[in-house]
């Protein structure tokens, strides 16, 4: 579904700030795509270590107001060649992020579509110092994938928001539009939850909307729960929320709609309210759990009460992409449930992410192929 952007209040760069930061260095993973992606499309290869830039503190920056449009380069504002072929820099910001596929992936891309473009990694805990560098302005610089912990910190620092990063509370992803009267435009949106609804919708069969008495059980109650619970709604399906907090769960039902369940077992023949478990409420409110979305941590070691697990036609999605194996995944494939794991709600997500920077479809077949290189057990490689 399309996404209304709403404007924001943009946070101006003061020009007079004379506390100097430290630079931080940007260094370029080095991407390999070894072997064919398919028999028809023979996989490239990059090789050495890609340009590392610096993050420098701006002195006397200022952005003015922005507008929406087309994203353009320097170069395509000024009639020359298109975006495509014009260099340009992403990159993924957030702290303790050594372990991201995401540099990996999309220069895969960029490298398989013969693409200039280059996607480094900037580990940077203060979201300040990020807004407050060179690279936040720098001529080149079209876009960021957003993740821990500045998902939210970064939205006043952008001037739209699309209408999913709002309901969702979260951006994972900020677009960068330079129009022709050089002004810059700072987008928020949010893929995340694209990254759920593909692979369900897929599964689902071929009109999920039309699902009726279809819900889905979501575990948890953070950030990833709530795109879990946009995702549900854009599917059509009711929303069952479970979490150790029962309060942080309830927000997620005063946000999106549903109901919250602090009991996940069958049917009781009990009548107080307060003790009423999902089985009760799927009888009372003639619902089908559908989906199990985990959005809880793999050392959670959740695994599907027995009832749960023995309906085949549930569909178990958990968004852990490491490990490979959760004691969910490994109970649902046992009882022979179709899985979802996070590996593909990470090439989902990310794919969504191409097509909003560069407005082309993605190589989809090279950006999944590295990321199951990078998450696959050695031992099943």
């Amino acid at each position: 579904p399309p996404s209304a952007l709403r404007p924001l209040t943009m946070n101006h760069l003061s020009s007079t700030c004379s506390v100097a930061l430290s630079s931080l260095l940007l260094v370029f993973a080095a991407v390999h795509v070894a072997g064919a992606v398919s028999s028809s499309r023979p996989a490239r290869h990059v090789g050495g270590l890609l340009p590392a830039f610096q993050l420098s503190r701006l002195v006397g920056a200022t952005t003015g107001p922005g507008k929406s449009g087309t994203c353009l380069t320097a170069a395509a504002a000024d009639g020359s060649e298109g975006a495509s072929a014009v260099p340009q820099k992403f990159a993924i910001i957030g702290h303790n992020i050594a372990y991201s596929v995401s540099p990996a992936m999309h220069n895969a891309a960029y490298n398989e579509l013969g693409l200039p473009h280059t996607y480094g990694l900037i580990d940077e805990e203060d979201m300040a110092t990020i807004v407050a560098s060179n690279f936040w302005i720098d001529p080149a610089f079209r876009g960021m994938s957003v993740t821990i912990p500045h998902k939210q910190a970064i939205m006043p620092h952008l001037d739209e928001l699309s209408d999913a990063a709002e309901r969702i509370g979260a951006v994972n992803t900020v677009i960068v539009d330079k129009a022709a009267s050089g002004t810059i435009q700072r987008r928020g949106d949010n893929t995340d939850w694209i990254g759920i609804y593909n692979p369900l919708k897929a599964r689902l069969g071929g009109d999920a909307l039309s699902i009726k008495g279809g819900a889905a059980l979501i575990l948890g109650a953070g950030g990833t729960a709530r795109a879990a619970a946009y995702a549900a709604t854009q599917l059509g399906l009711e929303r069952v929320y479970y979490n150790r907090t029962p309060s942080k769960a309830q927000e997620l039902a005063d946000a999106f709609g549903g109901t919250v369940v602090g009991d996940l077992s069958g049917a009781s023949d009990g009548n107080d309210q307060k003790s009423k478990t999902l089985g009760d409420i799927c009888k009372e409110k003639d619902l089908k759990v559908r989906v199990v979305l985990s959005t809880l941590p793999a050392a959670a070691g959740f695994e599907l009460p027995e009832w749960l697990a023995a309906d085949k036609s549930t569909v178990v999605f958990d968004v852990n992409y490491k490990p490979y194996w959760t004691p969910l995944l490994r109970q649902a494939e046992a009882a022979g449930l179709d899985v979802v794991r996070g590996s593909e709600m990470l090439w989902e997500q990310g794919v969504g992410q191409f097509e909003l920077w560069l407005d082309q479809d993605a190589p989809y077949d090279v950006m999944k192929k590295v990321v199951l290189e990078n998450c696959l057990p050695k031992e099943e490689e």
